[in-house]
């Protein structure tokens, strides 16, 4: 068989040297290739000369580009006109990105280095701009057309019971950036001389509460006081652990070192879950309340389960808020009024809070499992008792 006219190739970086590696297609489509990929080029003759073309970094505008020069090399030898140095070369679909892109998500959740929430979060949001965003090419992806996306959003999306529409659109801008920035496109300028497609006052963003949102002591004795003994278990796990609910919903009691009088998150990969930044970590439990409660539960625990709160089929439970809405529907037939969001999140704040009065900054941020303690300083809550308290003391000393 003889030499193809047109050869797409890799430049690999091995460490040392930048080599060029033919990239295998098969079955019509272009495999990637191993080893760290720095850029695609297209290699063939023109005029008896040999050419290097450069194709950018994403395979699938490179196989698109291969594919075009190999038709203009195939209209020449049959005497017809070329397609045009002007025509557009290397044009993506956006179908076909999108395909890409979720199969190496796909890839990433098998790997154990993204969740399975994380993927939906992100198919979610590339699969409706690609079914609706009115356009089929990457190139057409303008300002425009991310605006009239949004307009969409806000009228299809359905408002949750707990919740707000704008925060919804916003994850998803937020997950589409992320897929834009693969594709070599910048979603929101960061400054005037950008070449981002959205002014950032343009780009939806969460309608976020000062941080100043966690539970009171009265809000936590009034959730106890109407709560079961299994409903009362979780408050204390999430309140004296600041977990996230995902980590409380794979704890196994073999996370619970009775005797050390600590919890520790881990990744559980039979479940193919792993915490956030997939770091674990050790949370201190000294007091006794919670691991007292825990022994008791782990006696009463009928059937036994390797889960602490595990659903109905013994797994994971993925809707603990469920149960906790109970909680908070009892405590509001006895008339009791909460303020603010009611969340499980909320009580990483709570604990975030309690904690850093009898502790450190750096501390408190190890135990929440931050990876940047400036995501800490966010979560700790103004003591407004305490203000009352001051502002009733400070200013005795003025008159009236």
């Amino acid at each position: 068989m003889s030499r193809p006219k047109v050869v797409l190739l890799a430049r690999i970086n091995d460490g040392s040297k930048y080599p060029f590696l033919p990239v295998q297609i098969k079955k019509g489509r272009p495999e990637p290739a191993d080893g760290v990929v720095i850029g695609y080029y297209l290699r063939y003759s023109q005029n008896g000369k040999r050419v290097v073309k450069p194709v950018g970094k994403s395979l699938d505008a490179a196989f698109v580009a291969f594919q075009n020069e190999e038709l203009s090399q195939t209209r020449g030898r049959m005497g017809l006109a070329s397609i045009g140095e002007h025509a557009p070369t290397n044009r993506v679909r956006i179908a076909d990105v999108v395909h890409q892109y979720l199969e190496d998500l796909e890839t990433s959740v098998r790997m154990g280095k993204k969740s399975k929430k994380t993927y939906e979060g992100y198919k979610k949001a590339v699969e409706a701009f690609r079914d609706h965003c009115g356009v089929e090419y990457l190139d057409q992806i303008t300002g425009k057309v991310l605006k009239a996306h949004e307009s969409f959003l806000f009228e299809t999306i359905k408002k949750r019971k707990r919740g707000k529409k704008i925060n919804t659109i916003a994850t998803r801008f937020r997950n589409l950036s992320a897929f834009f920035s693969k594709q070599g496109i910048q979603m929101s300028k960061r400054n005037p001389k950008d070449s981002g497609l959205l002014d950032r006052s343009d780009t939806p963003r969460e309608e976020r509460k000062q941080n100043i949102d966690k539970y009171s002591e009265d809000e936590i004795v009034a959730m106890l006081s109407v709560a079961n003994v299994d409903e009362a278990d979780l408050i204390q796990t999430f309140l004296r652990t600041g977990a996230r609910d995902e980590e409380v919903a794979h704890l196994k009691w073999t996370d619970v070192d009775f005797r050390r009088k600590q919890i520790v998150i881990s990744e559980k990969p039979e479940y193919g879950w792993r915490p956030k930044d997939k770091e674990s970590r050790t949370i201190p439990v000294e007091d006794g309340v919670l691991l007292t409660r825990l022994a008791a539960r782990k006696e009463r625990q009928a059937p036994a389960s390797e889960l602490i709160f595990p659903n109905s089929l013994d797994g994971p439970d993925s809707h603990l808020i469920q149960r906790f809405y109970k909680v908070i529907e009892k405590a509001r037939a006895n008339n009791f009024e909460f303020e603010g969001e009611i969340a499980l999140h909320k009580f990483r704040r709570t604990y975030a809070s309690m904690m850093i009065a009898h502790s450190d900054l750096q501390t408190v941020s190890a135990l929440l499992g931050h990876s940047d303690i400036n995501t800490t300083r966010r979560y700790l809550a103004p003591d407004f008792q305490k203000a009352r308290i001051g502002s009733r003391t400070a200013f005795n000393g003025i008159g009236d």
